[in-house]
């Protein structure tokens, strides 16, 4: 079991022999030998207790330690004194801490002369924002106090797979619309590239929305989409024999309670009777369904939720942590709750990077391919916690052991009570927090769509109520004794404590204007805002102190300090305006839980998907009708009412609060009647197609004849020059753009491309490479006879680009049968192309080159990111060619060879460095956003650092980067025909992702091939 532990594992069991060695005066060795002896002493049967880690590093080290007559230092034994009582002493501490508080708060308002019963009135109203700034503060101090999390001990990933670890990822889906589909197989897909492993399969659970009626018209026509999608994943992949994707589907089942026909118990009963049917139950309501002999002798089930991205070898992960000795779940003598290991882990969940909320936020520390170095802020809560009670929360996407998480969950939980069931399953199963496995999953648009996603998850903390009474509800209908523990029924108490922060903080808020002296309302509504708005406000704050202190003169520092300390405070007050929208919402929640747990449980299942909340169009007339506007309103008038009759003389520094919100909820409204959001183009977009279209026209002059090579036309006598990969590849996407900015019809697109596929299709080749160049008349390689892996490279990218460029305008067209054969001609020549051989795997990085005479790879590798070599390297990792670990090998290596300063750059290097920027997008505030911009700066040309700063840049593909002055560059490329035939073409494609949304950036990053791994461009300096 030792050799089959990942390394970190290892050296964490070989450390604990070397302490309990150092201070038993025996060798680390023998201490291993001990630790295994007990292992054999002890229940044979029992796979916890024969593993020699349960007494290096788990329950048993007491025992070890007493056998090799070993006393643990004081701190050591402070630490296990704590950890034993560390769950009363958690909420004992909170809850004094909040007395201890009460009782100042008392007397400092006693002493100011308030009444008692105004001050019985204020401390009632704080009490949930004391105790969430209490709990707050004190995770802060424990988080210092703690040590650092030590991740879960974890099998190898690379050989944890086999029939005994077999494992399906699901997603439950409930299905609405055809567009979802799609999306959603496409993100299984994506999901499947970045996790192909040999006992790893993928299912939807799917079922559709509540209806009147058991089926609807036009759902048969949904689920065959779904069928058919399946199948053409498993045809695309190779698995047409052996299905590796399935699709389970439910009927609608009549729910007497909601008056409804709907998927039983919605999620929840999604995964319950999925995991029954794989048990072998013959009573669910999946339809039609005969389960496959893999998905029967499934032990490992990861769920996601619909927007959920399973991150590159984050299944691997997943199962050989769940799979190792000491993380498999224990059963106590009932045999019902788990008392030792997880039969659940819980990953890190961070927001999906993409295009739209990277520009609006400025982007963040993020890293697929190296370790975090410090954990994020909404991270610290979930590892404390772990680290401190050995427990996290469920969130709804993760793992669990199939047999053990449903036999913990067994006769726990009744039907039609509960909506947000994650955290209470997480209880019952006993949950783990993987701080150092993370997933994506997306970001809400905006704050309306986040209201509704929270809205939903209010009503469901609500709904735990009868889980924190004596006696708690059981799936039968019956109360039964409740055996949550005071930690978990405080976790359940806190979130419903949390709901009711803004309420609180809004009482206090009101409490001061209304019984405070008026002399005092302008200290207590600024006091307010800025302790309300602390977080956000510190941080601002040190950002504005670090940028005033390298500014460079005490002149400028002061200049951004009085700059900035205005826009802050209207930055808090808009921040307090959230205040009254959260109380809105939550009071709906709320009021709305209540009424149903009392009076009317008919509508406790209501339930609006991430999709359908982000589809619903927002105009002034339907925000009135949101629960946090018409919330905001009425709290607003409400507040402002009381305040004109009992103390008009506050209203003037209470308005602006009463009042925040509202420029928000209009700015909200416009903006949804704004068109997708698009890359701002220049002004002078008409100028920019004008000069495209002259070079189109040139282009189209030294085109090439029928049959000839794309990217120039063979010259007279010796004249004709020789032609390389990067020309043929730009000699594919110049008419791909042409087409794009209107220059030419599809079917002549359709013509140009499969010509030019042809004539290349019919080059000399090695192990699929086109040789560094050709000559165009005769055909053949030109000497040396050598393969360049960053010619390879941009030819390739120019394959996906038009592969997916001509599948999108046959998904447009009806006649698809030519467009259909040159896309797969397309496809054939790039997946010919083998990278791997090309890979060093000691320095992670590609070779240069391969010498085809001397039949050897060149000694030297590419290390930069702006080169086509690093776009060898994407296709590549994307077709699974080459590890992950290249991309990180490639940044540390651009950066180490940038530390050297950058050399000038002359036009044609300026080009060859900036071509992977057709293609690929180059993210601001990200390691390749940093290379191209240090680019940029080498390729100036000569002068004074003063006389560069002016000097256009020497290329067309700085356009993207400096659109305004890159148009002289575009204006000399058009105006001649001297130039090469490439800078034409390298003008028409800059032009048209310029003005064309990024037309073939978005053509390369959306093929199937590429999307799983579209992350890496977002690469940061600090990982996260």
């Amino acid at each position: 079991m030792f050799a089959a532990m990942d390394e970190p594992t290892r050296e964490r069991y070989r450390q604990a022999c070397r302490e309990l060695a150092a201070r038993s005066k025996k060798e680390p060795v023998e201490v291993a030998r001990e630790a295994l002896q007990l292992g054999v002493e002890h229940n044979a049967s029992d796979t916890r207790e024969r593993h020699v880690g349960t007494w290096l590093i788990a329950e048993g080290r007491p025992s070890l330690e007493a056998r090799l007559g070993y006393r643990a230092p004081w701190p050591a034994r402070a630490a296990r004194l704590v950890r034993r009582h560390a769950t009363n002493a958690y909420v004992g501490s909170l809850f004094v801490l909040l007395a201890l508080t009460l009782l100042g708060l008392e007397w400092l308002l006693a002493t100011q002369g308030v009444p008692a019963l105004h001050r019985v009135l204020l401390a009632v109203v704080s009490v949930p924002l004391l105790l969430m700034t209490l709990q707050e503060w004190f995770n802060g101090v424990l988080a210092r106090l703690v040590a650092e999390a030590t991740p879960l001990p974890r099998l190898d990933p690379r050989q944890v797979f086999s029939p005994d670890t077999r494992t399906l990822v699901v997603t439950p889906l409930l299905v609405a619309r055809a567009e979802e589909i799609d999306t959603q197989l496409r993100m299984l897909e994506i999901n499947y590239l970045g996790n192909v492993e040999p006992e790893l399969f993928y299912a939807l659970l799917t079922d559709f929305r509540d209806a009147p009626e058991q089926e609807l018209p036009g759902e048969k026509e949904l689920l065959s989409r779904l069928e058919r999608g399946i199948g053409e994943l498993n045809e695309r992949h190779g698995y047409r024999e052996q299905p590796r994707f399935f699709l389970f589907h439910r009927e609608r089942r009549w729910n007497p309670v909601a008056r409804l026909w709907m998927g039983w118990e919605r999620k929840r009963g999604k995964l319950d009777e999925f995991n029954r049917l794989v048990l072998g139950a013959q009573d669910t309501s999946y339809v039609g369904v005969i389960v496959p002999e893999p998905v029967r002798t499934v032990r490992y089930i990861i769920t996601l939720d619909a927007d959920t991205h399973l991150l590159p070898g984050d299944a691997a992960r997943l199962v050989a942590t769940l799979h190792h000795p000491l993380n498999r779940a224990r059963f106590d003598a009932t045999g019902k709750r788990v008392v030792a290991g997880y039969s659940l882990l819980q990953p890190y969940i961070d927001m999906e990077p993409t295009r739209a909320h990277w520009l609006a936020t400025g982007g963040w520390p993020l890293s697929i391919t190296r370790e975090k170095k410090n954990p994020h802020q909404g991270e610290v809560p979930l590892l404390l916690q772990q680290r401190l009670f050995a427990t996290g929360d469920f969130l709804g996407k993760g793992i669990y052991d199939l047999a053990a998480f449903a036999r913990s969950l067994e006769g726990r939980i009744p039907e039609n009570a509960i909506l947000g069931h994650d955290k209470l399953e997480g209880i019952f199963a006993r949950v783990a927090f993987v701080h150092d496995i993370k997933v994506f999953e997306s970001h809400p648009r905006d704050f309306t769509v986040y209201a509704r996603l929270w809205h939903r998850w209010v009503r469901g903390d609500w709904q735990w109520l009868p889980w924190l009474m004596p006696r708690m509800p059981s799936q039968d209908g019956r109360s039964v004794p409740n055996t949550l523990s005071l930690y978990d029924r405080w976790k359940l108490l806190s979130a419903l404590l949390e709901s009711l922060h803004h309420l609180s903080t809004l009482l206090v808020l009101a409490y001061g204007w209304l019984w405070l002296p008026s002399s005092s309302a302008w200290a207590w509504t600024l006091g307010a805002t800025l302790w309300g708005s602390r977080n956000p406000l510190s941080a601002a704050l040190r950002h504005m102190f670090r940028t005033a202190w390298n500014s460079g003169s005490v002149v400028s520092g002061l200049g951004i300090v009085f700059g900035t300390i205005p826009r802050l405070l209207v930055g808090a007050i808009a921040n307090m305006g959230n205040v009254f929208l959260f109380t809105g919402v939550a009071l709906d929640a709320v009021l709305r839980t209540l009424y149903q747990l009392a009076l009317d449980r008919s509508r406790m299942l209501d339930w609006t998907t991430y999709a359908q909340s982000s589809r619903e169009a927002r105009t002034l007339r339907t925000l009135l009708a949101l629960p946090e506007v018409s919330g905001a309103l009425v709290l607003s008038l409400g507040i402002g009412g009381a305040l004109a009759v009992f103390n008009p003389w506050a209203l003037p520094w209470a308005a602006p609060l009463l009042l925040a919100w509202v420029p928000m909820m209009v700015l909200f409204a416009r903006r949804d009647r704004q068109p997708a959001a698009a890359p701002a183009a220049p002004a002078h977009v008409d100028q920019l197609r004008a000069i495209a279209r002259s070079c189109w026209e040139l282009y189209e002059q030294r085109a090439p004849k029928e049959g000839a090579l794309p990217g120039g036309q063979p010259g007279e006598g010796e004249g004709a020059k020789a032609l390389s990969p990067t020309d043929l590849a730009l000699g594919l996407v110049a008419p791909l753009s042409a087409y794009h900015l209107g220059y030419v019809g599809l079917e002549e697109l359709v013509s140009r491309v499969g010509a030019s596929l042809e004539a290349i299709g019919g080059l000399e080749r090695h192990r699929g490479h086109l040789l560094a160049s050709y000559d165009p008349r005769e055909r053949r390689p030109v000497s040396p006879r050598r393969i360049s892996t960053t010619e390879s490279g941009v030819l390739a990218a120019a394959l996906l680009a038009v592969e997916s460029g001509l599948h999108a305008a046959r998904e447009a067209a009806t006649g698809e049968g030519r467009l259909e054969e040159v896309e797969a001609r397309a496809r054939a020549l790039r997946e010919g192309m083998d990278f791997g051989w090309l890979y060093d795997s000691e320095a992670g990085l590609l070779h240069t080159g391969y010498d085809v005479e001397a039949q050897a790879l060149e000694g030297t590798h590419h290390g930069l990111l702006t080169s086509g070599a690093m776009l060898a390297g994407f296709v590549a990792i994307a077709s699974r060619q080459v590890p992950l670990s290249h991309w990180a090998a490639l940044t540390a290596s651009d950066q180490r060879l940038r530390k050297g300063g950058a050399r000038e750059l002359g036009r044609e290097a300026l080009a060859e460095q900036l071509l992977p920027t057709l293609f690929v997008w180059f993210p601001p505030a990200t390691l390749l956003g940093q290379a191209a911009q240090e680019t940029l700066e080498a390729g100036k040309g000569k002068g004074v650092q003063q006389e560069a700063a002016v000097e256009p840049p020497r290329s067309v593909l700085a356009l993207r980067f400096q659109p305004e002055r890159a148009v002289e560059e575009l204006q000399r490329v058009a105006r001649t025909g001297q130039v090469e035939q490439r800078e034409h073409a390298m003008a028409l494609a800059a032009v048209a992702n310029l003005t064309c949304d990024d037309i073939l950036v978005r053509h390369f990053h959306q093929h199937w091939q590429t999307a799983w791994v579209e992350a890496l461009v977002y690469e940061t300096k600090d990982a996260q």
